[in-house]
C-alpha cells in the first residue's frame, strides 16, 4: 500500500550544483558566530545551512530557517522569504508537524507569488502537494501539482518539469493509475537524460519500478532497480535505501525469500540502508510478511512492534498506519484478542490525532467567511459613527435634512446588520451540517456520531454498536472502477437508512465502514436487526453483476457511560472475526460466536 511514498519526498529534492559533501559546514557555522546577531550578513549562510540539513535533520533546519526569516521581514524580501517558509514547512512535515507545515507552506506560496519567481511558485506548489499526499488528501495533492505544472513550463529550469512529472507519477501510483504513472516517470526519465542528471534519472527509474511491480511486471522492475544499484556512485544514500527497499520488494513477489531478507534487513539496520525513513517502514512491513508466509509468527510480531517505535513521526501516515493495521490483523489472526485490542487503540489514538487536518481547512475556510462579515459590520458602525460626527459639526441651518439623512442611514444600517446576522446564523448551520455529514451518501459522518454520544451522555439508555465493513471492496474499485465503488456504499447507506428506526443513529466513519447506533436495544433486538441488514445487502443487485456482502461486529453499552473509541474498539475485533472466518457474518463481543441466520 505505501510502495508510491518511498520516491515521494525525493521528488521534491531540487538539483543543486552544491553537493552535501561540497558544502562546508564548519566554515559556515564560524561565519554565525563571528558575526552578531543583529548582522544581514547571517542570511546567506542561514539559508544555505537550512537547505544542506532539510534531509539531514530537519530539526536543525526549522532552528536556521526561523532565524533566517527574522531578516527578510525586515528586508521585505518576498524571493528569500517563499524560500525560507518552503523550508521551514517541509522540515516540519518530515517531523509530523502537521499544522504548522500547513501553515508556512500557505504562506510559501503566497510569498512565493509576491516575488513572481515561476521557480519559486512551482517549487512552493510542489512541497504542498508532497504534503496533502502524505496526509492522504489525493485530490488536493494533484490540485497542487497541477499548479506547479503550470509554472514548472514556463520556469526556465527544466529541472522544475521533471521534479512535478515525477510527482504526478507518485500520485497514480497511489491511486492504481499504473499505466499513466509509468508514462510520467518516462517523461521525467527523458528530460534528466537530457540534462544529465544521473541521480534524478535514477530516482524516476525508481518510481518507475513501482508502476511495473504493481501492474504485475516485476522483471522490469528488477532490470531497473538493478541498474539504480550499479550507479550507486552518482546517487545519493536517500535513493540508495529507497532502491534497496524496492528490490527486496521485487524479490518477495517472486518469492525468491532468500534474497530479499539480507535486502530488508540491509535497509532496517546498516547506516547508509536506513538513511531514508519511509524505506525503512516498507523493509519492516515487507520482512514481517515474509515471516509471516514461513509461519515464523512471533518473529513478525516482534519486527512490527519493533518498526512501529523506529519510523513513529518520521514517515508519512500511511506507512505508520499499515504498521499498526498489520500487526492488529496478525493478532487477531492468532487470537490474542488482548494485544489486538492494545494495538487497535494505540492505532485510533494515532489516526486521530492526523485526520482532523482536512476537515479543519473546510472549518477554517467557513470561518473566515464569518470573520469576514463581523469585519463589514463593524465598518458599517464606524462609517455611520462618522457620519454622525461630521454632521454635528454641520451648519444648524441643515440640522433638519441633516438628522433627517442619518436616520435614513441608521434604519438602512440596521436592516443591514440584521440580513448579515441572519447570513450568519445561515452559515453557522451550514457549518455545522458540513462538518457532520458524509459528502459522499448524506449520512452522518464519525464527528455526527460522537456529537451524538455526547448529547445522550448520562442518560439511562441500553443501546447496540454495530460496526460494518464491505467484504472485499478492494476488489470492486479494482475490478470495476471507483464509480462503481461509489454507487455500492451509497446503495447500502439507502437501504440501511430505511431499516433503522427513528431513534437510531447511522454514519459512515470512513471508507467502507459504517456504524449504526441501536438505542433501547437488548441482545436479542440488535442481533435480528444486524443479521436483517447483512442478509439486505447479500441480496442487493448492481450493475456489474457481483454480489456484494458485509460483515459486521456487534457489541453492547450504555449512553450513561459510552465511550466511542471503546465501542468502536470491541466491535472491531468481533468485525474482524467474522472477516477471519469466512466473511458475510455477524458477530458478537466478547463471545465472537456467529449469529445463526434462523
Amino acid at each position: 500500500m505505501i510502495k508510491w511514498l518511498i520516491a515521494l519526498i525525493l521528488s521534491l529534492i531540487v538539483t543543486s550544483p552544491t553537493l552535501a559533501n561540497e558544502v562546508n559546514v564548519d566554515s559556515l557555522k564560524a561565519t554565525l558566530t563571528a558575526l552578531p546577531q543583529d548582522d544581514k550578513a547571517r542570511l546567506a549562510a542561514l539559508i544555505e545551512l537550512a537547505s544542506f540539513y532539510l534531509y539531514i535533520s530537519p530539526k536543525e533546519t526549522s532552528a536556521y530557517a526561523t532565524q533566517a526569516l527574522a531578516f527578510t521581514s525586515i528586508e521585505n524580501n518576498d524571493f528569500n522569504k517563499a524560500k525560507l517558509l518552503r523550508l521551514l514547512g517541509q522540515s516540519q512535515m518530515y517531523q509530523g508537524l502537521n499544522f504548522k507545515a500547513f501553515k508556512h507552506l500557505t504562506q510559501a506560496i503566497n510569498s512565493a507569488k509576491k516575488s513572481e519567481n515561476v521557480h519559486l511558485i512551482s517549487v512552493s506548489n510542489r512541497a504542498m502537494g508532497v504534503f496533502h499526499e502524505l496526509i492522504i488528501d489525493h485530490k488536493n495533492a494533484v490540485k497542487y501539482y497541477i499548479e506547479a505544472l503550470k509554472f514548472a513550463k514556463l520556469s526556465d529550469q527544466k529541472e522544475d518539469l521533471a521534479m512535478v512529472y515525477n510527482n504526478l507519477g507518485n500520485v497514480l501510483n497511489s491511486q492504481n493509475d499504473y499505466t499513466n504513472a509509468a508514462k510520467y516517470f518516462k517523461k521525467s526519465i527523458v528530460i534528466n537524460t537530457e540534462l544529465n542528471d544521473i541521480a534524478m534519472q535514477m530516482n524516476a527509474s525508481v518510481g518507475l519500478s513501482v508502476s511495473y511491480l504493481r501492474s504485475g511486471n516485476p522483471l522490469k522492475a528488477q532490470e531497473l532497480l538493478e541498474e539504480v544499484l550499479r550507479n550507486r556512485a552518482y546517487i545519493n544514500d536517500f535513493s540508495f535505501s529507497e532502491a534497496s527497499a524496492n528490490l527486496a520488494d521485487v524479490y518477495k513477489y517472486l518469492k525468491n525469500f532468500t534474497a530479499a531478507k539480507p535486502l530488508y534487513k540491509f535497509v532496517i539496520n546498516d547506516e547508509k540502508g536506513s538513511v531514508y525513513p519511509p524505506a525503512v517502514a516498507s523493509a519492516y512491513l515487507g520482512l514481517a510478511d515474509i515471516y509471516v508466509q514461513t509461519n515464523q509468527i512471533k518473529a513478525a510480531i516482534d519486527l512490527y512492534h519493533k518498526g512501529i517505535v523506529e519510523v513513529k513521526n518520521k514517515i508519512s501516515v500511511e506507512s505508520e498506519m499499515a504498521l499498526y493495521e498489520n500487526l492488529a490483523k496478525l493478532e487477531l489472526s492468532q487470537e490474542n484478542f488482548e494485544a489486538a485490542a492494545i494495538i487497535q487503540t494505540e492505532y485510533i489514538n494515532r489516526r486521530n490525532q492526523v485526520q482532523p487536518l482536512t476537515q479543519k481547512g473546510l472549518v477554517e475556510k467557513l470561518e473566515s467567511q464569518l470573520l469576514l462579515e463581523r469585519d463589514y459590520i463593524k465598518l458599517q458602525d464606524e462609517l455611520l459613527i462618522s457620519e454622525r460626527e461630521s454632521r454635528h459639526a454641520s451648519m444648524y441651518l441643515f440640522a433638519v435634512i441633516i438628522i433627517s439623512l442619518i436616520s435614513v442611514v441608521l434604519f438602512l444600517v440596521l436592516m443591514l446588520r440584521k440580513q448579515v446576522i441572519s447570513r450568519l446564523e445561515a452559515t453557522n448551520k451550514t457549518l455545522k451540517k458540513a462538518s457532520e455529514t458524509d459528502h459522499l451518501t448524506s449520512i452522518g459522518n464519525r464527528r455526527f456520531l460522537e456529537h451524538q454520544i455526547d448529547t445522550f451522555r448520562e442518560q439511562d439508555i441500553e443501546m447496540a454498536f454495530l460496526l460494518l465493513d464491505v467484504d472485499y471492496f478492494k476488489d470492486i474499485n479494482d475490478n470495476f472502477g471507483h464509480d462503481a465503488g461509489d454507487e455500492v456504499l451509497v446503495a447500502i447507506a439507502d437501504k440501511i437508512k430505511r431499516l433503522c428506526r427513528k431513534d437510531d443513529l447511522f454514519a459512515r466513519i470512513g471508507g467502507e465502514e459504517f456504524v449504526i447506533l441501536l438505542m433501547n436495544s437488548n441482545e436479542v433486538s440488535a442481533c435480528l436487526f444486524a443479521e436483517r441488514v447483512r442478509s439486505s445487502i447479500e441480496k442487493m443487485s448492481h450493475p456489474f453483476q457481483s454480489k456484494v456482502t458485509a460483515s459486521i461486529g456487534v457489541t453492547f453499552g450504555n449512553m450513561k457511560n459510552a465511550n466511542y473509541d471503546e465501542l468502536y474498539k470491541q466491535a472491531d475485533i468481533a468485525l474482524y472475526s467474522a472477516k477471519d472466518k469466512g466473511r458475510n457474518k455477524v458477530l458478537l463481543f466478547p463471545s465472537l460466536n456467529p449469529i445463526d441466520a434462523d
